[in-house]
Parts: C-alpha cells; sequence; structure tokens
C-alpha cells in the first residue's frame, strides 16, 4: 500500500465517462481542488462546450481501443465510471462492449503507456449477490452486473493500484445531505438503498488519494442520518481486498 497519497495538483487524472453523470461531477470537484483533469469524449467539440475552459478534452471511445492509448499519454491517475446510459434498454452485446470490453481495452491502453497511478472504477453494489432487483436491472441493461463483476476482476488481476467503488443506487439530488455508510462486506442491490451521484463522485475523488483505498473494494450508501463525517475518516478503516477474502472467506483458504 502506498504509504502516502495526498492531492496533488501537478497529476493528471484521466476521467472515462466524464462527460456525463457522476463522471462529470467528479470532474468538476477535482478542477475545483486544483487538480488537472482529462476528459475522454466521443465529441469533443460539445465536450468543450459544456465544461469550457479548464480541462484536457480529447477525441476517445471504449470501442476504438487505439484512440485509448494516445488519451493515456501522460495521465498520472484513472477514473472509470462510463457504462450504457441509466433508464434505457440496453441489448447484451451493447453492454458487454462499454461495460466489460471497455475496461479490459482501457486496462491495455494503460499498461502501454506504462501507467503507475490509480485506477478508480465506479460500479454497483449486488454484483456477486442475488436479489430481484439485480436480477430485473440485469434484464433492462444486457446482464450490467455480471459484466462489471468481470470488469472488476479484469482491474484486479491488471497490476495496477486500484480502488473498485460499489455504488448503491444513483439518485440525482444534492449531495452532503446525508451520512454516508462505507462498508465491505458484500450486499444485494435493492432499490431501498440510495446515493446521490454526487456523494459518489466525491467518494471517487477522495479514494483518488486516500491511502487507504489502495487495491480496495468497497460499497457506499446513504445513512438515515445528517451527514456529519468526512469520507477520508470513513475511508480510514479500508482494508486491501486480500485481506477482506481472508476475513470472508476463512475456509477457502
Amino acid at each position: 500500500m502506498n504509504a502516502k497519497r495526498i492531492v496533488d495538483s501537478g497529476r493528471l487524472v484521466l476521467i472515462i465517462g466524464g462527460t456525463r453523470a457522476t463522471g462529470h461531477l467528479a470532474a468538476q470537484i477535482l478542477r475545483s481542488r486544483g487538480v488537472r483533469v482529462r476528459i475522454l469524449a466521443r465529441d469533443p467539440d460539445t465536450a468543450k462546450r459544456r465544461f469550457g475552459p479548464g480541462f484536457d478534452i480529447v477525441h476517445g471511445s471504449l470501442t476504438d481501443p487505439p484512440s485509448l492509448y494516445e488519451a493515456f499519454a501522460d495521465v498520472d491517475d484513472v477514473i472509470f465510471t462510463a457504462g450504457v446510459r441509466s433508464g434505457r434498454f440496453s441489448r447484451k452485446s451493447v453492454t458487454r462492449a462499454t461495460e466489460y470490453e471497455g475496461v479490459v481495452h482501457t486496462v491495455a491502453a494503460a499498461k502501454a503507456q506504462n501507467f503507475q497511478g490509480r485506477f478508480v472504477y465506479m460500479t454497483s453494489i449486488g454484483v456477486r449477490k442475488r436479489s430481484f432487483f439485480a436480477w430485473a436491472l440485469n434484464v433492462w441493461k444486457g446482464g450490467t452486473l455480471h459484466w462489471r463483476h468481470l470488469a472488476e476482476d479484469a482491474i484486479r488481476s491488471s497490476g495496477f493500484d486500484y480502488t473498485i467503488v460499489r455504488a448503491a443506487v444513483l439518485v440525482n439530488r444534492p449531495g452532503g445531505q446525508h451520512e454516508l455508510q462505507i462498508r465491505q462486506a458484500e450486499s444485494p442491490l435493492t432499490f431501498r438503498e440510495k446515493i446521490a451521484r454526487a456523494d459518489v463522485a466525491e467518494t471517487l475523488v477522495e479514494a483518488l488519494f486516500h491511502p487507504r483505498a489502495s487495491r480496495a473494494t468497497f460499497e457506499v450508501a446513504w445513512t438515515d442520518s445528517k451527514r456529519t463525517a468526512s469520507l477520508a475518516s470513513l475511508m480510514n478503516s479500508l482494508v486491501p481486498d486480500s485481506r477482506v477474502e481472508m476475513i470472508s472467506h476463512p475456509r477457502s483458504r
């Protein structure tokens, strides 16, 4: 684990999925902290109009591997939030191409560019736990949780320093209103657990720099309480995935 990892305004963070939703919010948080941000965009002109000055917008797509190689030039860290559109039906082939093969292409591009930073990946609670809501989501979105499970495995086996953030059901509400729960035990996906995209974006940024988030997977969701604790303090109890596996599956070792 890295001994120290602090916000360094000289670092360049690539955000894949940054043109909308949670990734867009994460990009804004990073820039507000003085961190350089590069956004991968299939339509750079539209992205430049949306973001304005201060962001490095590069053309690229998860289904165009050579474009990813160029996007990783001189990149220090990456946040990956890309996925098929929420609230829309998606075919299995489309979901696989974006949410699994897109991650595989990204890992390959990062290795080709000798990437040495942290790879922060946003996924969902319930990728390995059965529930009715998970089943329905998989039917509607082309097996999304299955592909994200495989994407997690690809990131863990990449050799990179990584953080995998499994979010509860995402809602478009203001962040900072609810206390957050960060846990490393696996939970089924349920509509009862929610979290604002803004809170997830803040979590992704904190995970990028927090030393305890190194090689850790965790879930994040709202609690019923008002926000009092800092994300940094909530992450202080994280342990690497290897230790979580030892605790969760002692008989398999």
